[in-house]
């Protein structure tokens, strides 16, 4: 079986080494490589899918979870942090739940993991709101908070102030 063969490239009579694959060895080289290929173009696609799907999981929801978020935004976050798309004023609350006010999210973008994030790193009075919350709860008000500040002009940011 032979792999190469030496040709002529130029007219002054130098011989190189060109390597010609049979029909068969050309298939078994190139089947692979086209279903790696067709593997990475299925997996950039569902890779776009989960990011949008993420996106709408994340900073949209379905109409009946958004409105269960906003409940619970109201019952647990609204006394603190006003939000006019909760109907919330968010002025502190004798409650249990924290007595300061907290930073108003009417301007203020909040992206759903900057919400986790606020709640259970347990500063500012969230310390008291995540022991009474499951974590199925905190992921609906984050949700809500995501959907509903999405158009807002500024990126909230956790700070010390």
């Amino acid at each position: 079986m032979s792999f190469g063969k030496f040709l002529p490239l130029r007219s002054s009579g130098t011989r190189y080494l060109v390597f010609g694959l049979n029909v068969r060895l050309r298939i078994a080289v190139l089947l692979p490589i086209a279903a790696i290929m067709a593997a990475v173009a299925v997996g950039c696609a569902l890779a776009a899918r989960g990011a949008t799907t993420t996106h709408v999981a994340a900073g949209t929801g379905t109409p009946s979870q958004l409105e269960i978020g906003k409940q619970l935004y109201r019952k647990y976050c609204g006394q603190c942090h006003a939000l006019i798309a909760a109907l919330a004023a968010g002025f502190g609350s004798d409650k249990g739940l924290g007595t300061d006010g907290g930073p108003s999210f009417n301007n203020l973008k909040v992206p759903y993991n900057l919400s986790i994030v606020a709640v259970t790193e347990q500063f500012g009075g969230h310390e008291l709101v995540v022991k009474r919350m499951t974590w199925e709860q905190l992921g609906q008000v984050s949700r809500f908070v995501a959907a509903a500040t999405r158009t807002n002009p500024y990126l909230a940011r956790i700070s010390d102030g």
